[in-house]
């Protein structure tokens, strides 16, 4: 099944199964579970298509007691991951018996009312990870700097991605209950309804029941997994959280990082029913083939780069929006960093780790890939380096998402060639300017190291999305470890050979070091448009 084949049934599903079932729960603010859940729910089904496409005999027995769907942790934290077990393949073609679904619990639990006597505020601002919140405050101080105060909805629910106490006069922090997540129990979908239902679609070459579907997505919403993946449950507590929360704040603006995943669709549906405006601020490089839903809900969107602008009116769902170019509020620091700090930290990190001083440092920035999927990165990496002409170490640069404990197999591998780790709350970002080449598929950080005249290689492996660097001229693309061996020693013959052209910089990223004035511009302009509406 080409790319092209499964994104057409994949969206032909979900238009279906929406007609069909978008309305069988809503929250009270009117939105519908699949479009609450349209991510998660979305690829399940592309998993479920992919499963339908491979099956050219009748489906074998199948173990009854088996579920439907099993969730698996992602590597990256606060993420699920769901899989269609065989059973539940045989249920949507009307092979399986059903099975009773855990009951929607809407039960009162303490600690998850609203703050009271919360003062009201011009702009409010939605954060619940560090990327998020290392994006925004930039724009928050540039705001508190022009007397505009702003309350920060913290809704994180794991304590490395919380927002900083500010230091900022001027900004707010409110921070959600970790129990408004805590509720379990998906859409009551009737599964008798399911069998009953008549309605039919095509899938795979598979024809399949509608209400049979419906249920089986249903079952990526029962298990809350926090901020990330709150269950229906989670989700209705947490659209009333917000509710009450901005009716008290009285915002003229919503600023948020993420308007696609369950939170932000939520939370931008509740800043819109107290008549604010919603401004969307790109956080990371938008990637074609790693976006569970082609959508965004603001009606202003920031992005980074040339390219992105394009990618933003194609995606957005409003025939009101309006897309702005403005670069990335936490780039702005890059014209201070201190290139010399960085080279020392790496050279200390090689010395008391590796027990050696190479010559040359490659930073590998890590993506919150499968421990199977980074280890077969860490091999064609490895290998690059060890037949690199000069002596070359390697620093792997966790990403804030990762724990240190999937690296410990690939350090056991290493062999004949120096490595070392940076501490998780260093990563790339903090260390990368000290480099003398980034290696990196689809880590953000490859945008900074580019916008430092650090070079760039690509890892462009089967299956492996990347940033599109090498495309427009950014990066050097690596599909091997031979490769990696080539553009390491072009590095050492000819440094400035691969610097960047500007218009290249330009099209990924829009760097002047006045991002954040930009975003201030646009959250002042949207205030005051909502002010005059």
């Amino acid at each position: 099944m080409t790319a092209e084949t499964l994104e057409r049934d994949v969206e032909a599903l979900m238009l279906a199964l929406t007609d069909a079932y978008g309305k069988a729960a809503v929250t009270p603010g009117g939105l519908s579970w699949l479009r609450v859940h349209h991510v998660p729910a979305r690829r399940l089904i592309t998993r479920l298509v992919r499963r339908l496409s491979s099956i050219r005999e009748p489906a074998p027995d199948t173990d009854e007691s088996q579920p439907f769907v099993v969730a698996h942790d992602s590597a990256a934290i606060g993420y699920v991951s769901y899989d269609v077990t065989d059973v539940g393949v045989a249920y949507v073609l009307g092979r399986q018996r059903d099975e009773p679904q855990p009951e929607l619990t809407t039960a009162h639990l303490e600690g998850t009312e609203p703050p009271t006597r919360t003062a009201s505020t011009p702009v409010c601002a939605l954060s619940w990870s560090s990327r998020h919140a290392s994006t925004l405050l930039p724009v928050l101080v540039e705001l508190a700097d022009r007397g505009v105060p702003t309350t920060v909805v913290d809704a994180s629910t794991e304590p490395e991605q919380r927002f900083p106490e500010p230091s900022t006069p001027g900004i707010t922090v409110v921070r959600m209950p970790e129990p408004v997540f805590a509720h379990e129990g998906g859409p009551p979908i009737p599964w008798e309804a399911a069998l009953m239902d008549k309605m039919h679609t095509c899938a795979g070459g598979h024809e399949l029941s509608l209400g049979r579907l419906a249920r089986l997505v249903s079952y990526v919403v029962v298990r809350s997994a926090g901020c990330t993946q709150p269950s229906w449950a989670a989700a209705l507590r947490a659209e009333r959280w917000l509710d009450e929360v901005l009716a008290q704040l009285r915002p003229r603006v919503l600023v948020c990082s993420n308007d696609t995943s369950p939170l932000g669709v939520l939370a931008v549906g509740a800043a819109e029913r107290v008549g604010a405006d919603t401004v969307y601020v790109q956080h990371g490089a938008w990637i074609d083939s790693q976006v569970g839903w082609r959508a965004q809900h603001c009606r202003h969107i920031a992005v980074m780069g040339a390219r992105d602008v394009r990618v933003a009116q194609n995606w957005t769902r409003r025939a009101d929006a309006r897309t702005h170019l403005v670069g990335q509020p936490r780039f702005d620091a890059l014209a201070d960093i201190e290139r010399l700090r960085h080279r020392a930290y790496l050279r200390d990190l090689m010395e008391g780790q590796a027990h050696t001083q190479p010559q040359r440092i490659a930073v590998w920035a890590c993506q919150p890939f499968s421990e199977q999927r980074l280890a077969g990165q860490f091999d064609v990496v490895v290998e690059g380096l060890r037949n690199a002409t000069r002596r070359w170490g390697l620093v792997i640069a966790p990403h804030p998402a990762q724990s240190l404990s999937a690296f410990t197999p690939l350090l056991d591998s290493a062999e004949d060639v120096a490595v070392s780790v940076a501490a998780p709350d260093v990563g790339a970002r903090g260390c990368l300017a000290g480099a003398d080449a980034l290696i990196s598929a689809s880590s953000t950080c490859g945008i900074e190291a580019l916008l430092l005249d650090v070079p760039v290689l690509e890892l462009t492996l089967p299956a492996t999305p990347t940033l599109e660097l090498a495309e427009y001229g950014a990066a050097q693309r690596c599909t091997s470890a031979a490769e990696i061996t080539v553009s390491l020693a072009r590095v050492d013959r000819t440094p400035a050979a691969v610097r960047i052209p500007d218009a290249a910089k330009d099209s990924i990223c829009r760097w002047n070091g006045r991002s954040a004035v930009a975003v201030a511009d646009l959250v002042v302009g949207a205030m005051a448009g909502s002010s005059a509406s």
